[in-house]
């Protein structure tokens, strides 16, 4: 299975990411490991990150915590056993929580608050 993000994500240099990207955590607030059990998931996290950027609306903003999930997800069911499942995919859902619940600042900061539904990302799963 691959991965979601943006179009823009995909067309962006690693400097341009860079800025933007910055693993788990909101940038300049709380970081959070970028790994659960040993597995790397920062690729998920980066694309939150792009995703919470360039998002306009709280529907990109519920998008995005969705493919959040999803790609914590892919990334879990791709590199584990059965029994470091169970264990990763807790973590995930309790990361999932955190941006669901706590990640509205981060999300608005600098952006003019818009409530509606629509989702603006144009992107595919490489």
């Amino acid at each position: 299975m691959k991965l979601y993000a943006p179009l823009s994500y995909y067309a962006a240099t690693c400097k341009e990411k860079k800025k933007v990207c910055n693993g788990c955590g909101a940038k300049g607030g709380i970081k959070f490991p970028d790994t659960f059990y040993g597995l790397d998931i920062s690729e998920a996290c980066n694309r939150h990150d792009w995703m919470c950027k360039y998002g306009k609306t709280y529907g990109d903003f519920l998008f995005a915590n969705a493919m959040f999930l999803l790609n914590m997800v892919t990334i879990i069911i791709n590199a584990s056993n059965w029994f470091m499942k169970i264990l990763r995919l807790s973590r995930a859902t309790k990361y999932f929580i955190a941006v669901a619940l706590k990640g509205h600042d981060a999300y608005w900061k600098n952006k003019k608050k818009n409530k509606q539904m629509e989702i603006t990302y144009k992107g595919s799963f490489r």
